[in-house]
């Protein structure tokens, strides 16, 4: 009888040592989490400290384009993704799902020392049609303007080319990987142009944020916005869903608040 007894409690303190193990585990696994390189900028790493801070999961995070974070979506490469780029109608029909969740200016913008503080569309239009070459046409410095653009699969690229050029090719002078590099040319070359998501740009005094057709991004007027939208295959559940929630009704909703992302949702 002892010999069965202890056995018994042997078995028992097994069984919760290993539960232990389990939730352990399971409370440190990662979330792997692929955002497009305005989608960082618009969050920062605070907003992924705060989370991993207060919810105990660390996060593995990929920053690339929009068209390589849903790809390793669709390739099982990534738990979660933010892009800039809406899904096409396929991606529900496959099980994807697509939440969207704020939106954010899109601006044109130079390096400050930049005499020039607001354009048309159309000289917009323009400049990155390769039709104006020099700063001078536009009440600028007698300077040759240089066009930086973010790489062609970047939702920036895709959504500049739709709202402001309305199909057109774009016309370059150099070409960045990320979106995000294009701000770091523009604190370097005097008389650079180029674009990008607000939150990227806001607030640092290297850049200056040009006026379209008179109005500022900071205007409720202003018509150029990109939207955030989260991608992950099937129902979020899991890390993936407390990440999701963290940012749409958490302390993630009011730290890209602070930053001037307008949120979409409230639920």
């Amino acid at each position: 009888m002892k010999t069965k007894t202890i056995i018994t409690a042997c078995l028992i303190f097994s069984l919760v040592l290993f539960s232990g193990v389990l939730q352990v585990a399971a409370a440190s696994q990662p979330l792997s989490f692929s955002c497009s390189a305005q989608g960082y900028e618009a969050m920062g790493p605070e907003v992924i400290s705060v989370f991993s801070e207060s919810t105990g999961i660390p996060v593995d995070l990929y920053v690339g384009s929009s068209n390589a974070v849903v790809s390793r979506v669709e390739n099982n490469y990534t738990d979660l993704a933010v892009s800039t780029t809406r899904l096409y109608r396929r991606h529900s029909d496959y099980g994807y799902t697509e939440i969207i969740f704020a939106k954010d200016p899109m601006v044109v913008f130079t390096n400050a020392a930049n005499k020039v503080d607001t354009l048309t569309k159309a000289q917009v239009q323009q400049i990155f049609a390769g039709e104006a070459n020099n700063w001078k046409h536009f009440g600028g410095e007698d300077q040759v303007i240089v066009t930086i653009v973010p790489d062609k699969h970047t939702g920036s690229y895709h959504n500049f080319r739709t709202f402001f050029m309305e199909g057109t090719d774009i016309a370059y002078d150099f070409m960045a990987y990320r979106s995000d590099m294009v701000v770091e040319a523009a604190r370097r070359i005097p008389f650079v142009i180029s674009f990008v998501t607000k939150a990227a740009v806001a607030g640092d005094p290297a850049v200056k944020i040009l006026k379209i057709d008179g109005i500022s991004p900071d205007s409720s007027a202003y018509p150029y916005y990109e939207v955030f939208s989260f991608v992950t295959k099937g129902d979020p559940a899991g890390a993936r869903k407390a990440f999701i929630d963290f940012i749409m009704t958490g302390k993630g909703k009011t730290l890209l608040e602070k930053k001037g992302i307008v949120m979409l949702h409230d639920n």
